[in-house]
């Protein structure tokens, strides 16, 4: 019932919009890649047209373009129908054009639902903003959302990347399996495309038996312990935790997911000799809520069991166990980094009387510059750590992550790097997976920055790599 309202294609041709519905009039010539076919098929407004298809008119540049910007030509776009095509983006609006002649390209996956979207948009707040710097740096850059159905559509669309960063939190998504996301991921990493981050880097970098192997660094814990059999979970825990309180870790959780402060009732048991009894009761605190629960000595172990027999036998899993810092009470300090550059440090205060420093458990943060004077002490030690970072979790031969964080806990000092009297920040946790930076968004550019320097080293690691197996061959003996 709404008057006839033509609207001019980027060719001049005609598209004639009736009622909800387009009758486009446009030749398949007009954008090369069989645009009128798609446009009859996907029935959409015209202005949702011209976001998927572009519109020079309106300055857009839409995702069929650049992937042929991407590929050198259409084909990873022509089968998609409109279903696949709204699966895949979801509501572009806010995206900046895409360059006519870009230096490069970078694709940004995300999962609908989960904790971290709003109300306003599909998208997280930072992935839209994100794309648009990178954009505004002369590269082309889309938001891909990840579903199973469409797993070889993306591996297809993106594969002519020259990157990808990875926005999917762990978490329960409608049609997502994590393992096969994952495996999107090491496919793409395996074409040749810079990965930010690779699944396993991911998983190595952000475990707790990464705190085992950073132990010997200034901030690393040296009284830190990597269970994977019941036999020395048995053996040395129950040691460690006669000498007094302990914190015990599964290999894999954030946000203080899987963590329990183990502390005995009887104060008196600690430092005695001929092993605990296996009845004395253990306050166990799980730091995600500061819930308390009381087990025997029997039931704890019991409970590690069963962990390392199930989830934690899995690869990735395992028991980390640590000792217990009382100062945990004064906060944490989560230290944000873009590569090596530290952008925020964020201190985090357990509401009175709590031990857990997550937003859940009614923490309070209050952020600070990475050049306060307050943590000069912690920025100067763990600088000197972080060339040494990578290569302690055998992942020398990557770059530090785009986006990542270091928690830290006061504790006692630790000769020689600092004083009988001085404070000393020991780390707690290290994260890589989906930093979130919604609530920093003028960090986007740097973030667009570092990316791609990131892409740009690995691709001349690859050139460099393709290079001498070149030579290789050419300096080969004939079989002859």
């Amino acid at each position: 019932n709404e008057p006839r309202n033509p609207h001019k294609t980027t060719n001049g041709c005609t598209c004639q919009c009736v009622g909800p519905g387009i009758q486009a009039m446009v030749m398949a010539s007009a954008y090369g890649y069989g645009a009128a076919a798609a446009a009859l098929a996907l029935n959409l407004t015209a202005s949702v047209l011209s976001v998927y298809f572009g519109d020079a008119s309106e300055g857009i540049i839409g995702p069929a373009q650049t992937c042929s910007v991407m590929h050198g030509n259409s084909s990873a776009c022509h089968s998609l129908d409109e279903r696949r095509l709204k699966l895949i983006f979801g509501d572009l609006h806010g995206l900046q054009p895409q360059p006519e002649q870009p230096a490069g390209s970078i694709v940004i996956f995300g999962a609908r639902g989960g904790d971290d979207k709003s109300d306003k948009s599909e998208h997280r707040g930072d992935t839209i903003p994100m794309c648009n710097s990178i954009i505004e740096l002369g590269w082309s850059c889309l938001p891909l959302f990840y579903s199973d159905e469409v797993h070889q559509d993306l591996l297809s669309l993106a594969s002519g990347a020259d990157g990808y960063i990875s926005r999917v939190n762990p978490d329960v998504y409608e049609g997502v399996s994590i393992g096969k996301y994952e495996e999107l991921l090491e496919e793409l990493g395996n074409i040749g495309l810079a990965a930010m981050p690779h699944p396993r880097f991911m998983q190595r970098f952000g475990s707790k038996e990464a705190l085992a192997r950073i132990s010997n660094l200034r901030t690393g814990l040296v009284d830190t312990v990597m269970y994977l059999d019941e036999a020395s979970f048995y053996e040395v825990f129950t040691a460690n935790l006669g000498q007094g309180p302990r914190v015990l870790k599964q290999n894999r959780g954030s946000q203080g997911e899987g963590i329990w402060i183990c502390k005995l009732e009887d104060e008196t048991l600690y430092g005695s000799k001929g092993g605990l009894p296996m009845d004395a009761m253990v306050e166990v605190t799980e730091a995600i809520d500061n819930s308390v629960e009381r087990k025997t000595v029997r039931e704890l172990i019991e409970a590690g069991y069963d962990y390392l027999r199930g989830e934690g036998s899995k690869e990735g899993g395992g028991l980390v166990d640590q000792a217990f810092m009382p100062r945990i009470i004064e906060g944490e300090v989560r230290v944000m980094y873009v590569g090596d550059t530290p952008v925020e440090i964020v201190h985090k205060k357990p509401r009175e009387g709590g031990l857990s420093a997550t937003l859940k458990s009614g923490a309070v943060y209050t952020r600070h510059s990475p050049d306060d004077p307050i943590f000069h002490r912690l920025m100067k030690s763990f600088s000197r750590d972080i060339p040494h970072l990578l290569p302690s979790l055998g992942l020398q031969d990557h770059p530090l992550p785009l986006l990542w964080t270091a928690d830290f806990i006061l504790g006692p000092a630790r000769h020689p790097w600092s004083d009988s009297d001085g404070d000393h920040y020991f780390i707690g946790e290290l994260n890589c997976s989906c930093v979130g930076i919604t609530t920093q968004l003028h960090l986007t550019k740097l973030v667009a920055a570092e990316a791609i320097k990131i892409c740009k080293a690995h691709r001349e690691r690859s050139d460099d790599s393709r290079m001498v197996r070149g030579n290789l061959t050419q300096s080969a003996p004939s079989a002859a």
